[in-house]
């Protein structure tokens, strides 16, 4: 009887635990900034080839290592790229999509004027 009330505790904990949902992503809870947001987002998924010392060998000549580099690059460029839209260029080319909450937080960052600070 004990094992049995047991197994529908543990089986019940499982079964709330596989329910749960991740948190939305709510880019409006606070300001999208390159320096608290975007840059980190760059910085662990863009720059291994989009830096300052190896654009030009495997970025495409894309140098993403300053806010003011990424801010002249064509927005619907960027934008169409990491959300993989069929026709553009996918990046990263390899490994996985960006988040979508990350792509959110970057078209934010792009929609509100790019804000630096």
């Amino acid at each position: 009887m004990l094992g049995s009330a047991l197994a529908v505790l543990v089986s019940a904990g499982c079964a709330d635990s596989k329910s749960e949902q991740p948190a939305p992503c709510d880019v409006d809870a606070q300001p999208v900034t390159y320096a608290a947001v975007v840059s980190p987002i760059f910085d662990a998924r863009c720059r291994a080839c989009h830096g300052s010392q190896v654009a030009n060998s495997m970025g495409g000549g894309n140098d993403f290592s300053t806010y003011e580099a990424i801010k002249r690059f064509p927005a619907n460029v960027l934008l169409n790229s990491i959300r993989q839209v069929p026709g553009a260029r996918a990046m990263p080319p390899v490994g996985s999509k960006l988040s979508d909450c990350d792509i959110e937080r970057i078209a934010r960052w792009i929609s509100t004027g790019y804000p630096e600070k």
